[in-house]
C-alpha cells in the first residue's frame, strides 16, 4: 500500500466526482423536462433550438393574424347579411307598393313609411359595421367591401315604387358579389394559408422537441445509473479507509 501518492483512491474520488455531477446534471433534467438547460449543456443545439423557437414564434404569430383577418370578414359578412335581410324586406314592400290600383292613398304613405325606416335601417348597419376601429364597408383601407348607403326609396306610387324595385335588385347584386368575394377569401385563401401554417408549426414544434426536450425514460435511467456509480464509489472510499486504518493498526 502506498502512502504518500494513492492512485486507487484518488481513481475513485474521481469516478465519485463525475457520478455526482452527472447525477445532478440528470435531476435538473428531469425536473426541467429539457436536456438543454443552459449553453454548456450543448452549445450547437441552443443556437438550433433558439432559432426553431424563433420560427416557431413567427408562424404563430401570422397565423393569430390570420385568425383576425378570418373573424374580421365574418363580422363584415354578417353585416353584409343582415343588410340583405333588409333589402329583401324593402324590396317586398316594393312590390306590394307596385300594386297599381290596388292600394289607397293611405297604404301608399304607409308603405313609403316603412321603405324610409329600412332605408335608415340600413344605412346605420352600412356605418356601424366595424372590427374594433376599423370600418368594414365604407372601401377604406382594410375594410372588407365597398358598399354605398340605399337610396331614399320611393314607393309613393306604383309607377316608382317599381323603379324601386330594380334599384334594389341592382342592390342585392352588389351585395351578392360582395359576400361572394368574402367567402372566397375565407375559404380559398385564409382556411387553406392556416392549414399550411398549422402543418410548418407542428413540424417545427417537433424539431424543437427533439434538440431541447429531455427523453425521462432514458434520463430517468442514467439518473439511475449515476446513482449506482456514485454508492459504488462511496462504498470503495470508505473500504480504502478501512484499509488505510488496519495498515495503521499494524504499524502500532
Amino acid at each position: 500500500m502506498r502512502i504518500n501518492s494513492n492512485a486507487g483512491i484518488l481513481n475513485t474520488l474521481q469516478n465519485a466526482y463525475n457520478a455526482k455531477r452527472e447525477l445532478s446534471l440528470s435531476m435538473e433534467k428531469l425536473s426541467s423536462g429539457q436536456k438543454i438547460n443552459k449553453a454548456s449543456d450543448n452549445p450547437s443545439g441552443l443556437v438550433i433550438s433558439e432559432k426553431l423557437r424563433a420560427q416557431i414564434a413567427g408562424v404563430e404569430r401570422e397565423i393569430n393574424n390570420i385568425d383576425n383577418t378570418y373573424n374580421k370578414l365574418s363580422v363584415a359578412d354578417s353585416s353584409l347579411g343582415s343588410m340583405q335581410n333588409n333589402l329583401q324586406e324593402m324590396r317586398s314592400m316594393a312590390v306590394a307598393a307596385a300594386n297599381e290600383g290596388g292600394n289607397s292613398s293611405e297604404a301608399q304613405q304607409a308603405y313609403q313609411n316603412s321603405m324610409d325606416n329600412a332605408v335608415q335601417s340600413y344605412n346605420m348597419i352600412l356605418e356601424s359595421a366595424s372590427y374594433g376601429t376599423q370600418k368594414l364597408l365604407d372601401g377604406s383601407e382594410g375594410s372588407a367591401a365597398n358598399m354605398t348607403a340605399a337610396d331614399n326609396y320611393d314607393v309613393s306610387s306604383a309607377e316608382k315604387a317599381q323603379e324601386t324595385i330594380n334599384l334594389i335588385d341592382e342592390k342585392l347584386n352588389e351585395l351578392n358579389d360582395a359576400r361572394g368575394d368574402i367567402g372566397a377569401t375565407q375559404a380559398n385563401e385564409l382556411d387553406a394559408r392556416r392549414n399550411s401554417l398549422e402543418t410548418e408549426l407542428v413540424n417545427l414544434t417537433a424539431s424543437e422537441s427533439s434538440v431541447r426536450d429531455v427523453d425521462m425514460a432514458k434520463e430517468y435511467a442514467n439518473l439511475v445509473n449515476q446513482q449506482i456509480k456514485l454508492d459504488a464509489s462511496m462504498a470503495m472510499l470508505a473500504h480504502e479507509n478501512q484499509t488505510a486504518k488496519r495498515m495503521v493498526d499494524l504499524l502500532n
